[in-house]
C-alpha cells in the first residue's frame, strides 16, 4: 500500500467508527490481530468502549488537523469535540462540552490498521469524571 492509500484507510476508520460510531466498519479496515496500545484490547473490546463513549457523548466530532503517513505507519493530529449528555462506567453526565486535542500512531499491514496508539492532551475519562483506581 501507499503512503497516500495507508492515510485513506486511517481517515476513512477515524470518520466511520470513531465519529459515525459503526461499529461494524472495525471487522473491514481492521486486521483480526489488531491492538490498541492504550487499552491493550483487541477488537471486540474497541467495539465495546466505542459504544459506550458514543453513549455518553452522543454528538461526538472527530476533526482530522492533519495525517503525516511513511511507510506502514501514519500518525493523525485531530480534535474531539462533543457534550457528556450520558453515564459511562458509573460517570455522571455532566452536560460539559468537551474538547480534546491528540494524537494517534497507526500502524497498517496489508491494507489493515494493526496497531492504533492514541495519545490525548487531557484523559478523556478524567473529562468524563470516570473515577480510576489509583496505583500503588
Amino acid at each position: 500500500m501507499t503512503t497516500e492509500e495507508n492515510k485513506t484507510i486511517v481517515r476513512r476508520f477515524m470518520t466511520e467508527v470513531l465519529q459515525h460510531g459503526d461499529m461494524s466498519f472495525i471487522d473491514q479496515i481492521c486486521a483480526p490481530n489488531y491492538v490498541n496500545r492504550l487499552t491493550g484490547q483487541g477488537i471486540d473490546s474497541f467495539k465495546q468502549i466505542g459504544g459506550l463513549m458514543l453513549a455518553a457523548i452522543p454528538d461526538y466530532h472527530v476533526t482530522i488537523e492533519n495525517l503525516v503517513a511513511e511507510g506502514d505507519q501514519v500518525v493523525a493530529r485531530f480534535t474531539m469535540t462533543g457534550t457528556v449528555t450520558g453515564s459511562i462506567m458509573g460517570s455522571k453526565p455532566s452536560g460539559k462540552a468537551i474538547s480534546v486535542r491528540g494524537l494517534t500512531y497507526y500502524r497498517l499491514s496489508n491494507g489493515k490498521i494493526v496497531e492504533d496508539d492514541p495519545i490525548t492532551n487531557q484523559d478523556i475519562m478524567q473529562l468524563l469524571g470516570v473515577k480510576l483506581p489509583v496505583a500503588a
